[in-house]
């Protein structure tokens, strides 16, 4: 996605910066401006026609007296010093161009030509455009991106709630014999939901700057742990035993998805190697997890082990019905453990039976 290409550029344009603050001031001013960030003036001289060199550190008060001149600003790559000011910018006319407005094409040209990145503010729309090589994207303003965070937030969140609904309701039904394929497919939907869109919410947040932090806490304790839990329920219920190196790459294709394939409980179904034509087959496979994603709720039990525990058992029935001497027959389980994993059935059943 372009977004990705400018990612660290809108980090240091987001509100709290200096340079944000400047830009915000001659949105306001209605003044327009032309913006070129570059170090190495020898490297474009000759699409340069210089105004006056400045060479003062930034101050966006400063920026902003500067951007009344007709020419652009020549800041450095760190956006910490105004280099020169009343800069004409010359790139190759033949260069494509979709903008309109004159400082517009001549930010996309030079964005294309140079590899730099360029900043045009337009005097009748107040808007804030960023040109980085052949990708472009417009700041929005803090009145937009509030909103716009706290509703993704508030998605992430019900797809969170639900996930971990769903997830109880798989220990159930596989208690009651029931658990189908469909079940699993529907909850790693819900889990993979939430990280898409905390994903989508990530890069509003960057874009938020200083003001992001505290829906950046929100939005980190809302997914926390929900991707573990997607790399146990694929390691549980995978066609075939795999080790958890290769449950991590099947995560990994899932989220790569779009949200719309994400949807398409076939294509879940095939990533975990079954062989589905419809969702209608997934309703009728019977499954049982390895009870890998149980046993990693035991303090201090590495997935290794976890792993070696669900390959020796096969299902929650089997290790439910377990002795401390078959858990000691897998590799890594010694007698500490094994006596820490039963007493964490036995509580578990007991809670089971007070339901």
């Amino acid at each position: 996605m372009y977004y990705d290409e400018i990612f660290e550029k809108i980090k240091q344009v987001a509100p709290g910066t200096k340079i944000r603050y400047a830009l915000d001031l001659v949105v306001e001013g209605e003044t327009g401006a032309l913006v070129f960030f570059v170090d190495d003036f020898e490297s474009v001289k000759e699409l340069v026609q210089l105004g006056f060199m400045i060479d003062v550190d930034f101050n966006p008060e400063k920026f902003y007296e500067l951007s009344k001149m007709d020419g652009a600003i020549v800041v450095n790559e760190d956006m910490s010093k105004i280099i020169a000011a009343n800069v004409q910018l010359v790139p190759d006319q033949n260069i494509e161009t979709s903008q309109t407005g004159m400082r517009h094409r001549t930010a996309e040209r030079m964005a294309k030509q140079t590899n730099n990145l360029l900043i045009a503010v337009s005097k009748r729309r107040k808007t804030i455009t960023m040109f980085l090589g052949n990708n472009s994207y417009s700041l929005k303003s803090l009145e937009l991106l509030l909103p716009k965070v706290s509703q993704l937030i508030r998605t992430v969140e019900q797809y969170s709630m639900v996930f971990d609904k769903t997830l109880d309701e798989l220990d159930k039904l596989e208690k009651e014999n029931v658990l189908m394929l469909y079940d699993v497919l529907e909850t790693l939907q819900k889990g993979l939901m939430a990280l898409k869109i905390s994903d989508e919410a990530d890069y509003t947040i960057i874009e938020l700057g200083d003001y992001g932090n505290v829906p950046k806490m929100q939005l980190s304790e809302i997914v926390s742990g929900v991707k573990e839990s997607l790399q146990y329920l694929i390691l549980d219920f995978n066609k075939e035993l795999i080790q958890s190196d290769e449950a991590s790459e099947i995560l990994e294709k899932m989220l790569s998805l779009t949200q719309k394939e994400i949807s398409n409980l076939v294509t879940l179904g095939r990533l975990l190697n079954y062989e589905l034509s419809s969702t209608s087959q997934a309703v009728e496979i019977h499954v049982k997890s390895r009870c890998i994603r149980f046993i990693k709720k035991i303090p201090k039990i590495p997935m290794q082990v976890a792993v070696n525990i669900g390959a020796k058992f096969g299902s929650l029935s089997r290790l439910f019905n377990s002795t401390e001497g078959e858990l000691k027959e897998v590799e890594g389980v010694g007698e500490k453990r094994a006596t820490s994993i039963k007493h964490s059935i036995d509580v578990h059943l007991r809670q089971r039976e007070n339901e």
